[in-house]
């Protein structure tokens, strides 16, 4: 994430058509983008019926940028989490950008979403059946098809068997035998506000608003600058840390580095004093 905002939609005193040109660059490999759109129930249902082949599986809920946190380890944020009417949980995320072991991501994901799932005291019956679809730029898993289903087999035996997890992982560089599934991931790559389908209009139609209305330029805009500021607030807390352990370091006195603090990062003397606390001790 962190994409500059300027580079998208430019600043406050664009007209509205060039903004929308910005946004018009966007397309559902990028995971703002993405999640923005499968935030709608529609939109999200269909991708989930076509990635896993459920054609009647309705959507009751949906949930994006879902945190899980975790106060002693590391805690995850999910793209998209849907639960459907049968009780079933649906992790879709969106990983293009990430060169790294996906495999062990699902695994921790579905560790993170299982732990929060499960009371304290409650059976392990009580976990749903939950789906984890991984979507690459890369055939990381070197198949050379755009989608793979993963299944835990006894070896030696070839029998399937079932602990409630089922791991699918799509990739934008092979095509699909199953031809919604290729229409849907070439679509990912070049997502044409324009393109017509009956295959999932609904995504098109979300795309469409986001890049096209007025109303969801402004939003993409806005979300956009909410990264931004984020991220910037993220650099300056890096640069702080740095800062007071290279004075720490070098001896300088802490009444010394509280003003040195001030001037440098226009802080207030009691967020200088906050940072302080935090990185000095």
């Amino acid at each position: 994430m962190g994409t500059d905002q300027e580079s998208y939609c430019g600043n406050r005193m664009d007209s509205y058509e060039e903004r929308r040109n910005k946004v018009r660059r966007f397309q559902l490999t990028s995971d703002i983008f993405f999640c923005k759109v499968l935030e709608d129930k529609e939109a999200c249902q269909e991708v989930i019926r076509i990635l896993l082949g459920h054609p009647s599986l309705v959507v009751k809920d949906v949930k994006t940028q879902y945190s899980i946190r975790n106060i002693e380890n590391r805690s995850v944020v999910l793209d998209v989490l849907a639960e459907d009417t049968d009780g079933r949980m649906v992790n879709v995320e969106m990983q293009v950008s990430e060169d790294e072991d996906h495999q062990r991501r699902a695994r921790y994901y579905q560790a993170s979403m299982d732990m929060s799932f499960l009371e304290k005291g409650c059976p392990y019956e009580e976990l749903p059946e939950l789906y984890l679809i991984f979507i690459t730029e890369k055939d990381f898993l070197c198949q050379k098809t755009g989608i793979s289903y993963i299944d835990r087999v006894v070896r030696g035996r070839g029998t399937v068997t079932d602990n409630g997890v089922h791991e699918v992982y799509a990739n934008l560089t092979y095509g699909c035998e199953d031809e919604k599934i290729d229409e849907l991931l070439r679509y990912m790559k070049r997502s044409d506000c324009d393109y017509q389908t009956e295959v999932f209009p609904n995504v098109v139609r979300k795309v469409r608003y986001l890049k096209e209305q007025k109303e969801g330029v402004e939003i993409m805009c806005r979300i956009l600058e909410e990264e931004r500021n984020e991220g910037i607030m993220i650099g300056m807390e890096k640069g702080i840390q740095a800062f007071i352990c290279d004075n720490r370091e070098e001896n300088i006195p802490r009444e010394r580095v509280l003003v040195k603090l001030q001037k440098r990062f226009e802080l207030s003397e009691e967020e200088a004093k906050k940072w302080l606390r935090k990185y000095w001790g």
